[in-house]
Protein backbone atom coordinates (compact mmCIF):
# COMPACT_ATOMS: atom_id res chain seq x y z
CA UNK A 1 0.00 0.00 0.00
CA UNK A 2 1.36 3.45 -0.94
CA UNK A 3 1.04 6.17 1.66
CA UNK A 4 2.30 9.24 -0.20
CA UNK A 5 0.46 12.53 -0.39
CA UNK A 6 -0.12 12.14 -4.12
CA UNK A 7 -1.63 8.66 -3.72
CA UNK A 8 -4.11 9.81 -1.11
CA UNK A 9 -4.91 13.06 -2.93
CA UNK A 10 -5.84 11.06 -6.03
CA UNK A 11 -8.25 8.90 -4.04
CA UNK A 12 -9.89 11.93 -2.42
CA UNK A 13 -10.27 13.54 -5.86
CA UNK A 14 -12.27 10.48 -6.93
CA UNK A 15 -14.43 10.71 -3.82
CA UNK A 16 -15.16 14.37 -4.60
CA UNK A 17 -16.07 13.63 -8.20
CA UNK A 18 -18.59 11.01 -7.03
CA UNK A 19 -20.07 13.11 -4.20
CA UNK A 20 -23.75 12.99 -5.32
CA UNK A 21 -23.64 9.19 -5.68
CA UNK A 22 -21.88 8.72 -2.31
CA UNK A 23 -24.42 10.95 -0.55
CA UNK A 24 -27.29 8.96 -2.04
CA UNK A 25 -25.66 5.71 -0.91
CA UNK A 26 -25.26 7.05 2.65
CA UNK A 27 -28.92 8.03 2.73
CA UNK A 28 -30.12 4.71 1.33
CA UNK A 29 -27.88 2.34 3.29
CA UNK A 30 -27.28 4.13 6.61
CA UNK A 31 -30.15 6.57 7.15
CA UNK A 32 -33.18 4.97 5.51
CA UNK A 33 -33.27 2.31 8.23
CA UNK A 34 -36.30 3.15 10.36
CA UNK A 35 -37.37 0.08 12.32
CA UNK A 36 -34.39 -1.97 11.13
CA UNK A 37 -31.69 -3.64 13.26
CA UNK A 38 -29.09 -1.02 12.34
CA UNK A 39 -31.22 1.71 13.90
CA UNK A 40 -32.26 -0.30 16.98
CA UNK A 41 -28.79 -1.65 17.83
CA UNK A 42 -26.04 0.39 16.15
CA UNK A 43 -22.93 -1.70 15.53
CA UNK A 44 -19.78 0.31 15.02
CA UNK A 45 -17.95 -2.15 12.78
CA UNK A 46 -21.02 -2.65 10.60
CA UNK A 47 -21.51 1.12 10.17
CA UNK A 48 -17.81 1.50 9.28
CA UNK A 49 -18.09 -1.26 6.66
CA UNK A 50 -21.21 0.31 5.12
CA UNK A 51 -19.56 3.76 5.01
CA UNK A 52 -16.58 2.26 3.18
CA UNK A 53 -18.94 0.60 0.73
CA UNK A 54 -20.71 3.92 0.13
CA UNK A 55 -17.36 5.41 -0.89
CA UNK A 56 -16.75 2.43 -3.16
CA UNK A 57 -13.60 0.93 -1.65
CA UNK A 58 -12.61 -1.56 0.99
CA UNK A 59 -11.11 0.41 3.89
CA UNK A 60 -11.88 3.57 1.93
CA UNK A 61 -11.83 5.80 4.99
CA UNK A 62 -9.04 4.04 6.85
CA UNK A 63 -6.05 4.20 4.54
CA UNK A 64 -4.82 7.71 5.15
CA UNK A 65 -5.64 7.26 8.85
CA UNK A 66 -3.37 4.20 8.87
CA UNK A 67 -0.60 6.33 7.39
CA UNK A 68 -1.16 8.83 10.20
CA UNK A 69 -0.62 6.06 12.75
CA UNK A 70 2.53 4.97 10.92
CA UNK A 71 3.87 8.49 11.48
CA UNK A 72 3.48 8.08 15.23
CA UNK A 73 0.03 9.61 15.68
CA UNK A 74 -1.32 6.40 17.16
CA UNK A 75 -4.70 7.11 18.75
CA UNK A 76 -5.50 6.10 22.29
CA UNK A 77 -7.82 3.09 22.66
CA UNK A 78 -11.36 3.78 21.52
CA UNK A 79 -12.88 3.23 24.95
CA UNK A 80 -10.86 6.23 26.19
CA UNK A 81 -12.00 8.35 23.21
CA UNK A 82 -9.43 9.95 20.94
CA UNK A 83 -11.60 13.04 20.38
CA UNK A 84 -11.39 12.69 16.62
CA UNK A 85 -14.25 13.65 14.32
CA UNK A 86 -16.23 10.40 14.21
CA UNK A 87 -18.72 9.87 11.34
CA UNK A 88 -19.82 6.55 12.86
CA UNK A 89 -20.94 8.35 16.01
CA UNK A 90 -22.76 10.91 13.85
CA UNK A 91 -24.71 8.11 12.17
CA UNK A 92 -25.65 6.57 15.52
CA UNK A 93 -26.66 9.99 16.84
CA UNK A 94 -29.07 10.46 13.94
CA UNK A 95 -30.69 7.09 14.61
CA UNK A 96 -31.08 7.97 18.29
CA UNK A 97 -32.51 11.45 17.61
CA UNK A 98 -34.99 10.33 14.96
CA UNK A 99 -36.14 7.38 17.06
CA UNK A 100 -36.88 9.75 19.94
CA UNK A 101 -38.70 12.25 17.76
CA UNK A 102 -39.64 11.64 14.13
CA UNK A 103 -37.92 10.01 11.20
CA UNK A 104 -37.67 12.52 8.34
CA UNK A 105 -38.55 11.95 4.71
CA UNK A 106 -35.99 11.39 1.99
CA UNK A 107 -35.10 15.07 1.59
CA UNK A 108 -34.36 15.38 5.31
CA UNK A 109 -32.26 12.25 5.26
CA UNK A 110 -30.36 13.44 2.17
CA UNK A 111 -29.58 16.72 3.91
CA UNK A 112 -27.99 14.88 6.82
CA UNK A 113 -26.29 12.43 4.45
CA UNK A 114 -24.57 15.44 2.84
CA UNK A 115 -23.37 16.57 6.29
CA UNK A 116 -22.04 13.06 6.97
CA UNK A 117 -20.23 13.04 3.62
CA UNK A 118 -18.63 16.40 4.42
CA UNK A 119 -17.60 15.14 7.87
CA UNK A 120 -15.97 12.07 6.30
CA UNK A 121 -14.12 14.21 3.78
CA UNK A 122 -12.96 16.75 6.36
CA UNK A 123 -11.53 13.90 8.38
CA UNK A 124 -9.74 12.59 5.29
CA UNK A 125 -8.34 16.04 4.47
CA UNK A 126 -7.15 16.42 8.06
CA UNK A 127 -5.18 13.21 7.77
CA UNK A 128 -3.87 14.29 4.37
CA UNK A 129 -2.58 17.57 5.82
CA UNK A 130 -0.05 15.59 7.87
CA UNK A 131 1.35 14.09 4.65
CA UNK A 132 2.51 17.43 3.22
CA UNK A 133 6.13 16.49 3.96
CA UNK A 134 6.09 13.06 2.30
CA UNK A 135 8.54 14.21 -0.37
CA UNK A 136 10.52 16.72 1.66
CA UNK A 137 10.07 20.27 2.90
CA UNK A 138 10.57 21.77 -0.56
CA UNK A 139 7.43 20.03 -1.87
CA UNK A 140 5.23 20.97 1.13
CA UNK A 141 4.11 24.39 -0.25
CA UNK A 142 2.91 22.82 -3.50
CA UNK A 143 1.13 20.05 -1.61
CA UNK A 144 -0.52 22.67 0.62
CA UNK A 145 -1.87 24.30 -2.57
CA UNK A 146 -3.22 20.91 -3.68
CA UNK A 147 -4.84 20.42 -0.27
CA UNK A 148 -6.53 23.81 -0.56
CA UNK A 149 -7.84 22.86 -4.01
CA UNK A 150 -9.39 19.68 -2.62
CA UNK A 151 -10.97 21.63 0.24
CA UNK A 152 -12.33 24.23 -2.19
CA UNK A 153 -13.84 21.46 -4.30
CA UNK A 154 -15.54 20.01 -1.21
CA UNK A 155 -16.85 23.40 -0.11
CA UNK A 156 -18.02 24.30 -3.60
CA UNK A 157 -20.51 21.45 -3.62
CA UNK A 158 -21.35 21.20 0.10
CA UNK A 159 -25.10 21.68 0.50
CA UNK A 160 -24.80 21.20 4.26
CA UNK A 161 -22.49 24.17 4.81
CA UNK A 162 -18.76 24.70 5.11
CA UNK A 163 -16.82 23.20 8.01
CA UNK A 164 -13.56 25.05 7.35
CA UNK A 165 -12.41 27.26 4.46
CA UNK A 166 -8.65 27.43 4.95
CA UNK A 167 -6.58 24.27 4.44
CA UNK A 168 -3.84 25.70 6.65
CA UNK A 169 -6.16 25.25 9.62
CA UNK A 170 -6.46 21.52 8.86
CA UNK A 171 -2.81 21.00 9.87
CA UNK A 172 -3.82 22.06 13.38
CA UNK A 173 -7.23 20.40 13.60
CA UNK A 174 -5.61 17.13 12.47
CA UNK A 175 -3.46 17.16 15.60
CA UNK A 176 -6.38 17.55 18.01
CA UNK A 177 -7.06 13.86 18.74
CA UNK A 178 -5.30 12.28 21.70
CA UNK A 179 -2.34 10.06 20.83
CA UNK A 180 0.02 7.79 22.74
CA UNK A 181 3.28 9.54 21.81
CA UNK A 182 3.88 13.33 22.03
CA UNK A 183 6.89 13.37 19.68
CA UNK A 184 5.02 13.66 16.36
CA UNK A 185 3.46 16.97 17.44
CA UNK A 186 6.87 18.56 17.84
CA UNK A 187 8.06 17.01 14.59
CA UNK A 188 5.16 18.66 12.75
CA UNK A 189 5.90 21.96 14.52
CA UNK A 190 9.48 21.82 13.25
CA UNK A 191 8.23 20.96 9.73
CA UNK A 192 5.90 23.96 9.71
CA UNK A 193 8.68 26.24 10.88
CA UNK A 194 10.96 25.28 8.02
CA UNK A 195 8.60 24.70 5.08
CA UNK A 196 6.40 27.66 4.21
CA UNK A 197 6.46 31.30 3.24
CA UNK A 198 5.71 33.73 6.06
CA UNK A 199 2.08 34.31 5.08
CA UNK A 200 1.27 30.58 5.20
CA UNK A 201 3.38 29.87 8.25
CA UNK A 202 1.78 32.69 10.25
CA UNK A 203 -1.74 31.52 9.39
CA UNK A 204 -0.90 27.96 10.47
CA UNK A 205 0.44 29.27 13.77
CA UNK A 206 -2.60 31.54 14.16
CA UNK A 207 -4.87 28.51 13.87
CA UNK A 208 -2.72 26.65 16.37
CA UNK A 209 -2.78 29.47 18.92
CA UNK A 210 -6.54 30.06 18.87
CA UNK A 211 -7.42 26.36 18.89
CA UNK A 212 -5.00 25.56 21.72
CA UNK A 213 -6.23 28.59 23.64
CA UNK A 214 -9.85 27.54 23.15
CA UNK A 215 -9.18 23.98 24.28
CA UNK A 216 -7.29 25.08 27.40
CA UNK A 217 -9.88 27.71 28.34
CA UNK A 218 -12.59 25.06 27.96
CA UNK A 219 -10.74 22.80 30.36
CA UNK A 220 -10.32 25.68 32.79
CA UNK A 221 -13.99 26.67 32.64
CA UNK A 222 -15.28 23.15 33.27
CA UNK A 223 -12.90 22.74 36.21
CA UNK A 224 -13.91 26.14 37.64
CA UNK A 225 -17.59 25.20 37.37
CA UNK A 226 -16.92 21.86 39.03
CA UNK A 227 -14.95 23.45 41.89
CA UNK A 228 -17.26 26.48 42.11
CA UNK A 229 -14.18 28.70 41.99
CA UNK A 230 -12.89 31.43 39.71
CA UNK A 231 -10.77 30.55 36.69
CA UNK A 232 -7.72 32.15 38.27
CA UNK A 233 -8.01 30.27 41.56
CA UNK A 234 -4.65 28.55 42.33
CA UNK A 235 -6.33 25.25 43.20
CA UNK A 236 -8.18 25.25 39.86
CA UNK A 237 -4.97 26.08 38.00
CA UNK A 238 -3.09 23.34 39.84
CA UNK A 239 -5.52 20.70 38.58
CA UNK A 240 -5.79 21.95 34.99
CA UNK A 241 -2.06 22.49 34.56
CA UNK A 242 -1.43 18.92 35.64
CA UNK A 243 -2.51 17.63 32.24
CA UNK A 244 -1.71 20.40 29.77
CA UNK A 245 2.07 20.79 29.68
CA UNK A 246 2.26 19.59 26.08
CA UNK A 247 -0.58 21.87 25.00
CA UNK A 248 1.16 24.91 26.48
CA UNK A 249 4.51 23.84 24.99
CA UNK A 250 2.93 23.69 21.52
CA UNK A 251 1.09 26.95 22.19
CA UNK A 252 4.40 28.70 22.84
CA UNK A 253 5.72 27.36 19.54
CA UNK A 254 2.72 28.95 17.80
CA UNK A 255 2.87 32.22 19.73
CA UNK A 256 6.49 33.05 18.91
CA UNK A 257 5.96 33.50 15.12
CA UNK A 258 2.75 35.45 15.80
CA UNK A 259 4.54 37.77 18.22
CA UNK A 260 7.36 38.29 15.73
CA UNK A 261 4.86 39.17 13.01
CA UNK A 262 2.96 41.45 15.39
CA UNK A 263 6.15 43.17 16.52
CA UNK A 264 6.95 44.18 12.94
CA UNK A 265 3.37 44.89 11.77
CA UNK A 266 2.05 48.36 11.10
CA UNK A 267 -1.05 49.69 12.83
CA UNK A 268 -3.63 48.21 10.47
CA UNK A 269 -6.26 45.47 10.33
CA UNK A 270 -3.58 42.81 9.94
CA UNK A 271 -1.99 43.79 13.23
CA UNK A 272 -5.34 43.62 15.04
CA UNK A 273 -5.96 40.15 13.59
CA UNK A 274 -2.60 39.06 14.99
CA UNK A 275 -3.37 40.68 18.34
CA UNK A 276 -6.71 38.87 18.48
CA UNK A 277 -5.04 35.48 17.89
CA UNK A 278 -2.25 36.18 20.39
CA UNK A 279 -4.66 37.17 23.14
CA UNK A 280 -6.80 34.10 22.50
CA UNK A 281 -3.63 32.05 23.00
CA UNK A 282 -2.22 33.74 26.10
CA UNK A 283 -5.67 33.94 27.72
CA UNK A 284 -5.44 30.17 28.20
CA UNK A 285 -3.20 30.81 31.22
CA UNK A 286 -2.27 34.50 31.61
CA UNK A 287 -0.70 33.92 35.02
CA UNK A 288 1.85 31.53 33.54
CA UNK A 289 2.31 33.07 30.10
CA UNK A 290 2.43 36.71 31.19
CA UNK A 291 3.07 36.98 34.93
CA UNK A 292 5.48 34.05 35.33
CA UNK A 293 7.04 33.37 31.91
CA UNK A 294 10.24 32.60 33.84
CA UNK A 295 8.60 29.28 34.79
CA UNK A 296 7.70 28.34 31.22
CA UNK A 297 10.78 26.24 30.50
CA UNK A 298 10.25 24.23 33.68
CA UNK A 299 6.53 23.93 33.17
CA UNK A 300 6.56 22.94 29.49
CA UNK A 301 9.50 20.53 29.49
CA UNK A 302 8.38 17.02 28.52
CA UNK A 303 11.13 14.66 29.57
CA UNK A 304 10.38 11.90 27.07
CA UNK A 305 10.79 14.36 24.18
CA UNK A 306 13.10 17.09 25.47
CA UNK A 307 15.59 15.34 27.79
CA UNK A 308 18.04 12.49 27.32
CA UNK A 309 21.05 11.04 29.16
CA UNK A 310 24.60 11.19 27.81
CA UNK A 311 27.24 8.47 28.13
CA UNK A 312 27.94 9.63 31.69
CA UNK A 313 24.22 9.42 32.55
CA UNK A 314 23.94 13.20 32.85
CA UNK A 315 20.76 14.93 31.71
CA UNK A 316 20.92 17.05 28.58
CA UNK A 317 18.44 18.50 26.08
CA UNK A 318 17.57 16.65 22.88
CA UNK A 319 17.33 18.54 19.60
CA UNK A 320 13.62 19.03 20.27
CA UNK A 321 14.40 20.20 23.79
CA UNK A 322 17.06 22.65 22.67
CA UNK A 323 14.73 24.09 20.05
CA UNK A 324 11.95 24.48 22.58
CA UNK A 325 14.20 26.14 25.16
CA UNK A 326 15.29 28.63 22.48
CA UNK A 327 11.65 29.33 21.58
CA UNK A 328 10.75 29.98 25.22
CA UNK A 329 13.60 32.50 25.46
CA UNK A 330 12.36 34.24 22.30
CA UNK A 331 8.82 34.22 23.65
CA UNK A 332 9.89 35.87 26.91
CA UNK A 333 11.79 38.61 25.09
CA UNK A 334 8.96 39.26 22.64
CA UNK A 335 6.13 39.34 25.15
CA UNK A 336 8.08 41.75 27.34
CA UNK A 337 8.62 44.03 24.35
CA UNK A 338 5.07 44.09 22.94
CA UNK A 339 2.81 43.60 25.98
CA UNK A 340 2.00 47.30 26.46
CA UNK A 341 1.17 47.81 22.77
CA UNK A 342 -0.77 44.54 22.69
CA UNK A 343 -2.83 45.66 25.66
CA UNK A 344 -3.73 48.90 23.89
CA UNK A 345 -4.61 47.15 20.62
CA UNK A 346 -7.01 44.59 22.10
CA UNK A 347 -8.95 47.01 24.28
CA UNK A 348 -11.45 47.26 21.42
CA UNK A 349 -12.15 43.51 21.70
CA UNK A 350 -13.56 43.71 25.23
CA UNK A 351 -16.35 41.07 25.28
CA UNK A 352 -18.48 43.28 27.53
CA UNK A 353 -19.28 45.34 24.43
CA UNK A 354 -20.53 42.41 22.36
CA UNK A 355 -22.87 39.44 22.50
CA UNK A 356 -20.27 36.94 21.29
CA UNK A 357 -16.58 36.32 21.92
CA UNK A 358 -14.40 33.27 21.22
CA UNK A 359 -13.04 33.77 24.74
CA UNK A 360 -16.43 32.65 26.02
CA UNK A 361 -16.81 29.32 24.23
CA UNK A 362 -16.20 25.93 25.81
CA UNK A 363 -16.19 22.81 23.68
CA UNK A 364 -13.51 20.34 24.72
CA UNK A 365 -11.77 19.46 21.45
CA UNK A 366 -11.89 20.91 17.94
CA UNK A 367 -13.58 17.73 16.70
CA UNK A 368 -16.51 18.62 18.96
CA UNK A 369 -17.06 21.83 16.99
CA UNK A 370 -17.02 19.93 13.71
CA UNK A 371 -19.49 17.45 15.22
CA UNK A 372 -21.76 20.35 16.21
CA UNK A 373 -21.72 21.56 12.61
CA UNK A 374 -22.90 18.17 11.40
CA UNK A 375 -25.47 17.67 14.17
CA UNK A 376 -26.91 21.13 13.43
CA UNK A 377 -27.89 19.77 10.00
CA UNK A 378 -29.71 17.02 11.88
CA UNK A 379 -31.67 19.17 14.32
CA UNK A 380 -31.35 22.87 13.46
CA UNK A 381 -30.78 23.35 9.72
CA UNK A 382 -31.80 27.02 9.94
CA UNK A 383 -28.77 28.01 12.04
CA UNK A 384 -26.28 30.42 10.40
CA UNK A 385 -23.74 28.65 8.17
CA UNK A 386 -20.40 29.76 9.61
CA UNK A 387 -17.02 28.04 9.39
CA UNK A 388 -14.52 27.09 12.08
CA UNK A 389 -12.42 30.19 11.40
CA UNK A 390 -15.44 32.45 11.88
CA UNK A 391 -16.05 31.19 15.41
CA UNK A 392 -12.50 32.16 16.44
CA UNK A 393 -12.67 35.69 15.05
CA UNK A 394 -13.55 38.28 17.70
CA UNK A 395 -14.93 40.66 15.07
CA UNK A 396 -17.40 40.55 12.20
CA UNK A 397 -21.00 39.30 12.06
CA UNK A 398 -21.14 38.79 15.82
CA UNK A 399 -24.94 38.44 15.84
CA UNK A 400 -24.73 35.41 13.56
CA UNK A 401 -21.98 33.91 15.72
CA UNK A 402 -24.02 34.48 18.84
CA UNK A 403 -27.06 32.80 17.21
CA UNK A 404 -24.97 29.81 16.14
CA UNK A 405 -23.36 29.48 19.59
CA UNK A 406 -26.82 29.57 21.18
CA UNK A 407 -28.08 26.96 18.73
CA UNK A 408 -25.17 24.62 19.44
CA UNK A 409 -25.89 24.82 23.16
CA UNK A 410 -29.33 23.33 22.50
CA UNK A 411 -28.39 20.53 20.12
CA UNK A 412 -29.80 17.10 21.04
CA UNK A 413 -27.87 14.99 23.51
CA UNK A 414 -28.07 11.35 24.47
CA UNK A 415 -29.26 10.26 27.91
CA UNK A 416 -26.64 11.14 30.51
CA UNK A 417 -24.45 13.00 28.02
CA UNK A 418 -22.93 16.27 29.21
CA UNK A 419 -23.35 19.39 27.11
CA UNK A 420 -20.74 19.54 24.38
CA UNK A 421 -20.74 23.30 23.82
CA UNK A 422 -21.25 26.39 25.92
CA UNK A 423 -20.89 30.13 25.43
CA UNK A 424 -20.83 32.72 28.20
CA UNK A 425 -20.09 36.42 27.84
CA UNK A 426 -19.59 36.56 31.61
CA UNK A 427 -16.84 33.95 31.35
CA UNK A 428 -15.34 35.74 28.32
CA UNK A 429 -15.26 38.97 30.31
CA UNK A 430 -13.52 37.27 33.25
CA UNK A 431 -10.91 35.78 30.93
CA UNK A 432 -10.37 39.08 29.14
CA UNK A 433 -10.04 41.01 32.41
CA UNK A 434 -7.47 38.55 33.82
CA UNK A 435 -5.51 38.69 30.56
CA UNK A 436 -5.52 42.48 30.37
CA UNK A 437 -4.40 42.70 33.99
CA UNK A 438 -1.62 40.19 33.37
CA UNK A 439 -0.46 42.15 30.30
CA UNK A 440 0.37 44.95 32.73
CA UNK A 441 2.38 42.66 35.02
CA UNK A 442 5.65 43.88 33.54
CA UNK A 443 5.24 47.05 35.55
CA UNK A 444 4.99 45.14 38.83
CA UNK A 445 7.51 43.31 40.98
CA UNK A 446 6.20 39.73 40.88
CA UNK A 447 7.63 37.47 43.61
CA UNK A 448 8.95 34.05 42.66
CA UNK A 449 9.81 31.26 45.03
CA UNK A 450 12.81 28.97 44.89
CA UNK A 451 12.97 25.18 44.93
CA UNK A 452 15.43 23.93 47.52
CA UNK A 453 16.55 20.34 46.92
CA UNK A 454 18.28 18.05 49.41
CA UNK A 455 19.91 15.00 47.73
CA UNK A 456 19.28 11.61 49.31
CA UNK A 457 23.00 11.36 50.03
CA UNK A 458 22.75 14.21 52.52
CA UNK A 459 21.05 14.32 55.90
CA UNK A 460 20.63 16.82 58.68
CA UNK A 461 20.39 19.77 56.30
CA UNK A 462 18.59 22.70 57.88
CA UNK A 463 15.71 24.12 55.89
CA UNK A 464 16.19 27.70 54.68
CA UNK A 465 14.14 30.28 56.56
CA UNK A 466 10.61 30.56 55.20
CA UNK A 467 10.78 27.46 52.97
CA UNK A 468 7.71 25.26 53.15
CA UNK A 469 7.92 21.47 53.10
CA UNK A 470 6.64 20.24 49.73
CA UNK A 471 7.45 16.55 50.03
CA UNK A 472 3.97 15.54 48.85
CA UNK A 473 4.99 16.72 45.38
CA UNK A 474 7.67 14.03 45.25
CA UNK A 475 6.26 10.90 43.61
CA UNK A 476 7.75 7.43 44.04
CA UNK A 477 6.87 3.86 43.20
CA UNK A 478 8.85 2.75 46.27
CA UNK A 479 6.28 2.47 49.05
CA UNK A 480 8.92 2.18 51.78
CA UNK A 481 10.64 5.32 50.56
CA UNK A 482 7.31 7.13 50.55
CA UNK A 483 6.63 6.09 54.15
CA UNK A 484 10.04 7.27 55.41
CA UNK A 485 10.29 10.54 53.46
CA UNK A 486 6.69 11.71 53.15
CA UNK A 487 6.68 11.38 49.36
CA UNK A 488 3.50 10.31 47.55
CA UNK A 489 3.34 6.69 46.40
CA UNK A 490 2.08 5.96 42.87
CA UNK A 491 2.11 2.66 40.99
CA UNK A 492 4.72 2.42 38.26
CA UNK A 493 2.08 2.25 35.52
CA UNK A 494 0.63 5.61 36.62
CA UNK A 495 4.09 7.18 36.83
CA UNK A 496 4.94 6.10 33.29
CA UNK A 497 1.66 7.51 31.99
CA UNK A 498 2.15 10.81 33.83
CA UNK A 499 5.75 11.03 32.62
CA UNK A 500 4.63 10.64 29.01
CA UNK A 501 2.16 13.49 29.51
CA UNK A 502 4.87 15.77 30.90
CA UNK A 503 3.66 15.99 34.49
CA UNK A 504 7.11 15.85 36.09
CA UNK A 505 9.93 18.39 36.37
CA UNK A 506 12.41 15.52 36.54
CA UNK A 507 12.29 11.78 37.10
CA UNK A 508 14.57 8.78 37.17
CA UNK A 509 14.40 5.03 37.63
CA UNK A 510 16.83 3.00 39.73
CA UNK A 511 16.53 -0.75 40.30
CA UNK A 512 13.00 -0.73 38.90
CA UNK A 513 11.79 2.03 41.21
CA UNK A 514 10.86 5.53 40.11
CA UNK A 515 11.30 8.89 41.83
CA UNK A 516 9.75 12.03 40.29
CA UNK A 517 9.09 15.66 41.18
CA UNK A 518 5.63 16.87 40.15
CA UNK A 519 5.14 20.13 38.29
CA UNK A 520 2.33 20.88 40.73
CA UNK A 521 5.02 22.35 42.99
CA UNK A 522 5.32 25.28 40.57
CA UNK A 523 1.68 26.28 40.96
CA UNK A 524 1.36 25.39 44.65
CA UNK A 525 4.54 27.13 45.77
CA UNK A 526 6.99 28.92 43.49
CA UNK A 527 4.52 30.90 41.35
CA UNK A 528 2.92 32.14 44.59
CA UNK A 529 6.22 33.49 45.88
CA UNK A 530 6.81 30.59 48.29
CA UNK A 531 10.14 28.82 48.67
CA UNK A 532 9.70 25.04 48.66
CA UNK A 533 11.87 22.30 50.13
CA UNK A 534 12.09 18.66 49.04
CA UNK A 535 14.40 16.06 50.52
CA UNK A 536 15.71 12.57 49.81
CA UNK A 537 16.03 13.28 46.08
CA UNK A 538 18.13 10.74 44.09
CA UNK A 539 21.21 12.13 42.32
CA UNK A 540 19.80 11.50 38.83
CA UNK A 541 16.66 13.51 39.66
CA UNK A 542 18.77 16.31 41.15
CA UNK A 543 20.72 16.37 37.88
CA UNK A 544 17.48 16.58 35.91
CA UNK A 545 16.16 19.43 38.07
CA UNK A 546 19.34 21.41 37.49
CA UNK A 547 18.63 21.16 33.77
CA UNK A 548 14.89 21.83 33.65
CA UNK A 549 14.60 24.25 36.59
CA UNK A 550 17.91 26.07 36.42
CA UNK A 551 16.34 29.45 37.24
CA UNK A 552 14.68 28.37 40.48
CA UNK A 553 16.45 25.26 41.85
CA UNK A 554 19.06 25.44 44.59
CA UNK A 555 20.74 22.22 45.73
CA UNK A 556 21.60 22.18 49.43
Amino acid sequence: MHNSFADHAGRLTRFLSHAPHIIEQIEARLLNVQGKDLARSPDRRRIEDILDACFGESRALGRVAAARSDDGFEPVPLEKRSHELDPVELVARAHDHWTRHRWPGRNGRLSYAAALYSACMIRQLEHLSLRLWDDGADRAPAYLHDLQRLLDDLNGTAPSGVFVRDARWLIQTAQGPLTRDPRPYFRIAAHVSGSFADVDRVEIHKAGAVLAGGHLRSQLLYRAWEAQQGGGDPDVLLVTRNSNSMDVALLVQDLVPLLEAYDSASADEGRLDLADAIVQGISADPDLLLVHPDLLTSYTTIEEVFVERDVNDLARYTAFGGRHRSLVARYRALIARVSARLRDDVTSLDPMRFGYSPLGIAYGFCADIFANMAIAALASPSLPALSLEDMFDSRGDLEAKQALACGWQHLPRKDGELEHFAHSIDWATQVFTRTMDALGAGNRDVPRGRLFVVPESRSGVQAPAGAVAAQEHCITSNLQHALTTGATAFPKTQILLDRREGRYLASAEAEGRWFCVSKAILTACTSRGRDALITGVPAAVVDGLRLTCDEIVEVL
